[in-house]
């Protein structure tokens, strides 16, 4: 084994620090471009008439089966 002084051993770690750092970069920077073009999973596309909807049943503009017959309509179901 060779004989690693302890400059040598500094410059180790930190070449092995800046390689995770470049890794975790580049992982976080595929998730964001992922969510950026795809959207949350979860979320789904977003649907603003849908959205107009929730807000209108939120002000108390329409009751809930009033809400429920206008989402049928906006679905068609």
């Amino acid at each position: 084994m060779p004989n690693v002084g302890g400059g040598e051993i500094l410059v180790i770690i930190a070449t092995f620090a800046v390689m995770v750092l470049i890794v975790a970069a580049a992982y976080a920077l595929i998730v964001l471009l992922a969510r950026a073009l795809h959207g949350s999973a979860s979320e789904g596309p977003r649907d603003p008439a849908m959205d107009a909807l929730r807000t209108r049943l939120a002000k108390g503009e329409i009751d809930e089966p009033e809400f429920e017959r206008l989402r049928t309509v906006l679905h068609g179901h």
